[in-house]
């Protein structure tokens, strides 16, 4: 999160909406913000306990722009940064790569573990370009047709050279994205290491990879998005501290993350990643300060910067005049996207308020009901006059039936939202103290 392409400060525009029918929201004086026909949204109804002046839409144009079928055609984790060229970089961690039928199955496809793309400036397949190590692209009746290798490998990964050459993924040890930063006009971004090789505990973090990439020249270029540098050894931390980000006006990056639901923080000495990393810890008095000493995962969760009855996931923090909000998902894979607010960027967090409520089922063929709904991420770059965009990952009840069933090619990639006029859901409460 960046204040370079954070434009929530800008107006929103309220009026009638072009070409709809202005539903009835039990007051007349309602009027809903002013949308682009060409922006292809739909209008969500007003769900229970959901603010009568709060306005949620699916976003059809980008749900369709990630309804593919050749190449990368699902995905989790779902980050983007905006970059000082105008272009929007995305990482994903899990993705399917192949080939997807008409009916919406998946054909063969390979499961690298993570995978980048930049969007340059425009909505349409176009501008979504790449940055894949494909196996091959020139035979669809050859094996692994469209389908690539891992983005970034941990060190520790023991498949040979000679397996990856041939499309094979690693397993056992790998990194997930975490969020991205631009310094000293490159990009810096944190990779999380996964260790996948312990049964009884399956997915273990064990620490950070600090990469930074080259913003030189223009998509398609050998040094645009190169990796310049990487330090796999960064950290060893079991927290993802900077699983999200918000680059400060005060000189600091905070860096977010949750343990058990709770919200814990930390920042740099400068905007440079690289620089030392304090932690934001609580004694048994109740006092907080920042340390250079990394917390224990109990002293982080006890630390926590949202009320201590309260919890949530993916928190996301940015800025709009003098408050920091904060937005997570409610617990325990919760359809609630929840909002809090701030004097600072590390808190207390408090007045937690539903933002809106996601949909209980896809719109999709096939199957239409999810397993769970997770990471629910905001994309700044992605706004247009101010609104919030969300995007969503969900699953189904068996990993193998991400391939079997017509429409099951729209399980595990991301689903859009923008919600309009969220300022408004403090207009009673008394200004923070």
């Amino acid at each position: 999160m960046k204040p370079i392409h954070l434009i929530l400060s800008v107006a929103l525009f309220v009026g009638a909406c072009s070409g709809q029918q202005e539903p009835y929201y039990g007051n007349s004086d309602v009027k809903m913000p002013q949308i682009d026909s060409e922006w292809n949204l739909e209008l969500m109804p007003n769900r229970a306990g959901q603010y009568w002046k709060v306005f949620v839409y699916k976003d059809l144009k980008y749900n369709a722009l990630f309804t593919r079928s050749l190449g990368w055609n699902g995905g989790d984790g779902v980050f983007t940064t905006g970059l000082p060229d105008g272009n929007i970089f995305w990482s994903f961690n899990d993705s399917f790569y192949g080939v997807v039928n008409e009916n919406r199955t998946r054909g063969n496809s390979s499961f690298p573990r993570n995978s980048i793309m930049v969007q340059t400036p425009g909505e349409k397949d176009e501008n979504l370009v790449w940055l894949a190590d494909y196996v091959q692209t020139s035979d669809p009746n050859a094996d692994r047709y469209y389908q690539v290798r891992t983005h970034i490998r941990h060190p520790k990964a023991t498949l040979s050279a000679e397996k990856i050459q041939a499309g094979e993924i690693d397993q056992d040890y790998l990194y997930w994205a975490g969020d991205a930063t631009i310094y000293n006009n490159q990009m810096q971004m944190l990779w999380g290491a996964v260790d996948n090789t312990d049964p009884n505990n399956l997915m273990r973090r064990f620490g950070t990879c600090l990469a930074t990439y080259s913003l030189e020249g223009k998509p398609g270029d050998a040094t645009y998005m190169k990796l310049i540098s990487r330090n796999d050894d960064f950290n060893d931390h079991s927290l993802g501290y900077g699983d999200t980000m918000w680059e400060d006006e005060d000189g600091h990056t905070y860096l977010y993350t949750t343990s058990n639901y709770k919200v814990a923080v930390a920042r740099t000495a400068t905007h440079d990643l690289g620089s030392q990393w304090e932690y934001y810890v609580v004694d048994p008095q109740g006092n907080f300060s920042w340390t250079t000493q990394y917390p224990s995962t109990q002293d982080a969760e006890y630390s926590t910067i949202i009320p201590l009855e309260s919890g949530c996931s993916m928190p996301w923090v940015f800025k709009k005049g003098d408050t920091y909000y904060m937005i997570g998902q409610s617990i325990w894979f919760g359809r609630d996207v929840l909002m809090f607010r701030s004097k600072h960027p590390y808190g207390p967090f408090v007045d937690q308020k539903t933002l809106f409520t996601l949909p209980e089922f896809l719109d999709k063929i096939g199957e239409q009901r999810y397993q769970h709904v997770y990471m629910v991420n905001i994309h700044p770059a992605l706004s247009r006059t101010g609104e919030l965009v969300f995007s969503t990952n969900t699953d189904c009840a068996s990993f193998w039936d991400n391939f079997n069933t017509p429409g099951s090619a729209d399980f595990y990639r991301p689903y859009f939202y923008r919600v309009f006029n969220w300022e408004s859901l403090y207009d009673n409460d008394a200004p923070l103290d």
